[in-house]
């Protein structure tokens, strides 16, 4: 095998790391991350174009979401079998046509891929927002600060203000 290393492959990994956003990982070398990339979003992202992708997410409840999407293609299965998972995306890696023709996978109608779609990007939004509370919440500290020192009775003396 040798030294030989491949620029551009022919299948790109993305791993969650938690952030949200996919992290391409080398295959061989992913570094020392790799072993439990996302325990707060995990998932598994290979893609060979823009357009022809395979994901598989590990949900809350400990069921493996699987989209394929080719084009206009797309494609959804949810499993509990962990072991399905590997396979079907192993097959998908080797070209081989098993994943395709031997599981059950369901059309995902186009507008709810779109709005789905629109709820992901929303979301990133949002959460791009949410830094907003922390500011927030500092301004009504200081706020609450600023009333308590206006409300203290201050002892300024017998002189009115303005007097000499």
């Amino acid at each position: 095998m040798g030294a030989y290393r491949d620029d551009s492959p022919e299948v790109v990994v993305h791993l969650g790391d938690g952030s949200g956003a996919p992290r391409a990982v080398d295959p061989a070398d992913p570094g020392t991350d790799a072993t439990d990339p996302a325990p707060g979003y995990p998932f598994l992202l290979l893609t060979r174009t823009e357009t022809e992708y395979i994901q598989a997410r590990l949900l809350d409840d400990g069921t493996y979401e699987l989209e394929h999407v080719d084009g206009a293609d797309h494609r959804q299965l949810f499993t509990t079998d962990a072991l399905l998972v590997r396979d079907i995306v192993w097959s998908w890696i080797q070209r081989d046509s098993w994943w395709r023709d031997t599981v059950a996978w369901t059309t995902v109608d186009p507008a709810i891929a779109e709005l789905d779609a629109l709820r992901a990007e929303l979301s990133d939004m949002l959460d791009g927002i949410s830094i907003m509370d922390s500011v927030t919440d500092e301004l009504d500290r200081a706020l609450a600060r600023a009333d308590e020192l206006l409300g203290a009775d201050l002892d300024f003396g017998d002189e009115p203000f303005g007097s000499a």
